[in-house]
């Protein structure tokens, strides 16, 4: 093989993985786009079950950041829409969910129990419980909420994300501990599909590129044919061996 067929083979195996990736991982974001979101464009997780016998579970440093030397619009540009939809396990009892700028939410809650998710396992959240005491201000009294709703029945709520860190908070109206609610946390933004295009685009110009360039690397690494049977093996470089004669001269036979 020469040097450039041997360049080209390990130029596309080196593509191939990233390429699949790409085209992978953008027509799932593709089909996901067309047959996972709601009626209103939205992604949704449900959790069935929230509960938390102190005043408040929250979701806690949720950030919006650019990359130092970016600036915030990078993030704002993304058109992030976030929802909120909550119903109380106790039909009678009012609840309240907001969004709040963290450093807000650590000012209220300095020294109050809380219960912050941390993930969910198969739909069930797992928590980290910050001790402290159960007395802390109605949160529908609390001006700092950038977006909130409170009541009885389904409670829901709809913010544009923006840059900075943030928390989501549920908590009983009245601010009183042992909270219960279904959650259903949504998410919406215009640029996923025009990302999801991109990257299946992306992918499969690089997988046909890596196929050709593995297709003409190994097209130079081509088979020595058989010596014939009987025939001694020769090194490369070595003379051939003379040819047999078949005739009948002197030096044939008879």
């Amino acid at each position: 093989m020469s040097t450039k067929r041997i360049i080209a083979l390990v130029v596309g195996c080196v593509m191939l993985i990233p390429a699949l990736g790409m085209f992978i991982g953008g027509a799932a974001l593709t089909i996901a786009y067309a047959t996972q979101r709601d009626e209103d464009g939205y992604f949704d997780v449900t959790i069935e079950s929230l509960r938390s016998s102190t005043v408040a579970v929250t979701g806690e440093d949720v950030r919006f950041t650019a990359d130092p030397g970016s600036p915030d619009w990078v993030i704002d540009s993304i058109d992030l829409d976030v929802r909120l939809s909550a119903t109380s396990l106790d039909p009678d009892r009012a609840i309240f969910i907001g969004i709040v700028r963290q450093a807000d939410l650590d000012a209220y809650l300095d020294g109050v129990a809380h219960d912050v998710v941390l993930r969910l396992d198969d739909g069930d959240p797992a928590y980290r419980r910050t001790n402290g005491i159960d007395d802390v201000a109605p949160p529908r009294d609390e001006t700092f909420w950038v977006a909130s709703s409170t009541g009885t029945g389904q409670q829901e709520l709809t913010w544009e994300a923006t840059s900075g860190r943030w928390a989501a908070v549920l908590m009983n109206a009245d601010g009183s501990p042992g909270v219960a609610a279904t959650l259903t946390v949504g998410a919406r933004s215009d640029l996923v599909l025009p990302v999801a295009i991109m990257l299946t685009a992306i992918g499969l110009v690089l997988l046909v590129a890596a196929v050709i360039l593995i297709v003409v690397g190994a097209s130079g690494a081509r088979r020595r044919p058989p010596a014939p049977a009987g025939a001694p093996a020769s090194e490369p470089g070595s003379p051939l061996p003379p040819p047999v004669s078949s005739g009948t001269g002197p030096s044939g036979p008879r």
